[in-house]
């Protein structure tokens, strides 16, 4: 079993599922003892751990500070896109070019509309995309995108 599936992995799903409490993440680096709110590792295994997963873009913080006994504070800590793209949770934008991708998107937006309505466009919008080429999915994309970001910035 790779690190990545006995070690990160689960970190990651554990921050993202109960995420640190006012968004403040404290480890204390040195420790050996198992951490008492993440028994399965030690505090020091739990912090090599944040490392590597901020290191791959999948947590981030705004502000780090350390004390003389080695206790790490990270401030504003969270789990990023990325890091949920990495668990499965978010779709990856660059695979959003794949009809059965978009699809899916639109199927999940489905569950969460407000109206039958919206469910019945949303399902139907996501059956057509299906049967698209990917090089069609793909321009209308860049061009709802395009359009998007021209009217937000006013040009």
């Amino acid at each position: 079993m790779s690190l990545w599936e006995h070690r990160d992995k689960p970190v990651l799903a554990y921050l993202l599922a109960l995420p640190p409490r006012d968004g403040m993440l404290w480890i204390d680096t040195r420790s050996e003892h198992p951490r008492p709110d993440y028994p399965q590792l030690s505090d020091g295994d739990f912090y090599l751990s944040v490392l590597t997963l901020h290191d791959a873009g999948y947590v981030t913080w705004t502000r780090t500070e350390a004390d003389g006994s080695g206790t790490r504070h990270f401030q504003d800590f969270m789990v990023t896109g990325a890091g949920k793209q990495a668990l499965g949770l978010w779709p990856r934008f660059d695979a959003l070019g794949s009809p059965g991708e978009l699809a899916a998107v639109l199927e999940a937006l489905a569950e969460d509309a407000a109206t039958e309505e919206e469910r019945s466009n949303l399902r139907r919008a996501a059956g057509a995309v299906r049967k698209s080429a990917p090089s069609l999915v793909k321009a209308a994309l860049t061009g709802a995108l395009s359009a998007g970001v021209r009217a937000t910035l006013g040009i």
